[in-house]
């Protein structure tokens, strides 16, 4: 495969051309003085050394050299080579709570935000190691695999919430398990799992976990998140109560955060308003011993332009070599003989030289690099209009397309982000930089739950470069997703269930009301029933009343899912 890197330097071979027109005219009217001289025959004799040949030639290799200097400048490429990169570095899984109590706000602004906020800053310091993300209630599943992308983690950082798992609970010994099988299969990697909780309402079964993950040797770092005192749930307007209507206090479990840490031979640190919490964990990580971990591999086109370079300093050297006046000894090859062409020489090397230091400050360029510098800076406004700007100017900038979508992105304009990331992907010219854009476009998706969308681009992405399989597991991951969303496909064993529920939470009630009634009966007739036996009647109701609701509340939960006695 063939193509120019910087097309755009191509337009420079249109003034060549133009070159040769004006010398030709130069040389006309340099004929024309020499006849006011005498006539054209004894003007040749006097000149008989010099020759309108070889002026040529020597013009004509500087205008080849000069046209080779534009082919360098626009950067011919052939071929491509796949590369691999190798980084240094360990595997870390976090796992995270997502239970209802995250949601309180004895840290601000409350427990499950400052969590993601101490995974968001983790990620940023661990540069060269890769992470996964594990979300836990009382069930856990993974939601991203093992990687070293860390645009991506953040982006299923953001779209995790207390939602995704309706079962409630703390399942840490299924969080652990997961967790453990998260690693990779490569061999000799240092491991460790980050377990962010408050450690409400744990649920057991933690040991056979932490002895599989000790079989790896994997460090095991529990970050309990809350204060001991306690704090309340927001729930809308209100609070979240428990099944008696009490509002509900939720407090962390330190207690059983700092056993896991000492079963498993590692530390409990405690997460508060502060950021010692991070700086502390970072620094654990930092002296696990770091490992040498397979990257992506991405490709890489081959450079013509050195041996395009070589050519030219070739003509160059020629160009010097011929003189423009007839000779037959050897001092004609001297190479400073002809101030003229020596001096036509080094202009030429000094307009090359200066060009190629010029090389990709392009005005498309310019503008596109100082929307870079916005962008690290985190001014996005600024960055918008230099990348609108540079697109502006060639609207075939795939770089510029793919930066200013990135932009929209940290600014939450998901649907500008994604239009963006559309034309940078229609205009990239490699398979792999297509692949990973519409790896993108798929992860946006999937975090707002357009499933299709998203599978449609996990697709196009996989076309592009079939070997990903962080792409390929998405994809599976979504399609997963897809089946199990009520809205686009009901679970009709479920809804069976629920209406059989309904139908039995009919007849129980139907069944208390004829219950009250007897009650009623037996109450008229007995009038001359004692006060501690009216008493006693009234209790015996308002327990079979309380027992029917209990039912009730336990057969409209969707089938398949626990019981637990709290929901949070």
């Amino acid at each position: 495969m063939f193509r120019f890197a910087n097309p755009e330097y191509l337009y420079l071979l249109t003034v060549l051309p133009l070159l040769v027109l004006l010398f030709g005219l130069n040389r006309k009217a340099g004929r024309k003085r020499l006849l006011r001289l005498g006539k054209a025959e004894y003007v040749r004799r006097l000149m008989a050394e010099v020759s309108e040949t070889r002026v040529w030639i020597k013009f004509a290799l500087l205008i080849g050299a000069l046209a080779i200097v534009v082919l360098i400048l626009a950067r011919p490429q052939m071929g491509m080579r796949m590369k691999t990169d190798t980084v240094s570095g360990i595997e870390v899984v976090v796992a995270m709570d997502v239970s209802n109590s995250m949601m309180a706000d004895d840290v601000e602004p409350n427990r499950l935000t400052k969590a993601k906020q101490v995974v968001s800053s983790l990620c940023s310091r661990l540069k060269n190691d890769k992470v996964a993300l594990v979300v836990f209630a009382g069930n856990a599943f993974l939601q991203m695999p093992m990687s070293a992308d860390n645009v991506s983690v953040k982006m299923f950082l953001d779209a995790i919430n207390t939602g995704m798992i309706p079962t409630q609970g703390t399942s840490i010994a299924e969080a652990l398990k997961i967790s453990n099988n998260s690693f990779s299969a490569q061999k000799d990697v240092k491991r460790a799992v980050v377990v962010i909780t408050d450690g409400e309402d744990h649920e057991g079964g933690v040991e056979d976990a932490l002895s599989e993950l000790k079989k790896k040797g994997a460090n095991v770092y529990v970050l309990g998140i809350g204060s001991t005192k306690g704090a309340t749930i927001k729930n809308g307007n209100d609070y979240l109560r428990d099944i008696d209507g009490n509002i509900v206090v939720t407090r962390l479990n330190e207690s059983m955060c700092q056993q896991i840490a000492k079963a498993a031979n590692g530390n409990y640190i405690h997460v508060d308003n502060s950021n010692s919490a991070q700086d502390q964990l970072v620094d654990e990580l930092n002296h696990l011993q770091r490992s040498e971990l397979n990257g992506s591999a991405y490709e890489e086109y081959n450079d013509l332009f050195p041996w395009l370079a070589i050519v030219a300093l070739v003509l160059l050297a020629i160009e010097v070599v011929v003189q423009p006046r007839k000779s037959h000894y050897f001092d004609s090859w001297n190479l400073f003989s002809v101030k003229t062409g020596t001096h036509k020489a080094m202009l030429l090397l000094l307009m090359m030289t200066m060009s190629i230091a010029a090389s990709g400050q392009s005005a498309t360029k310019i503008q596109t690099h100082k929307g870079n510098i916005s962008f690290t800076k985190k001014l996005d406004s600024l960055a918008v209009i230099h990348y609108q700007k540079a697109i502006a100017l060639d609207s075939t900038n795939f770089k510029a397309h793919y930066n200013l979508g990135n932009t929209y992105l940290r600014q939450g304009k998901a649907q500008d982000a994604l239009r963006e990331y559309e034309k940078s992907a229609a205009l990239s010219p490699s398979r792999l930089v297509k692949a990973g854009i519409y790896h993108n476009i798929g992860v946006i998706n999937q975090t707002a739950q357009q499933f299709d969308q998203a599978i449609d681009a996990y697709k196009k992405s996989l076309r592009a470069y079939p070997n990903d399989d962080r792409t390929r597991y998405n994809l599976a991951l979504c399609q997963h997703q897809r089946k199990k969303n009520p809205n686009q496909q009901p679970n009709q064993q479920q809804n069976k269930d629920d209406k059989q529920g309904q139908d039995k939470d009919k007849k129980d009630q139907q069944q208390q009301n004829q219950q009250q009634d007897k009650d009623q009966q037996k109450q008229q007739q007995q009038q001359q029933m004692s006060k501690q036996n009216v008493e006693q009647m009234l209790r015996a109701v308002q327990m079979r009343e309380r027992e029917t609701q209990d039912k009730l509340k336990r057969k409209m939960q969707p089938a398949g899912r626990r019981h637990l006695e709290k929901n949070w």
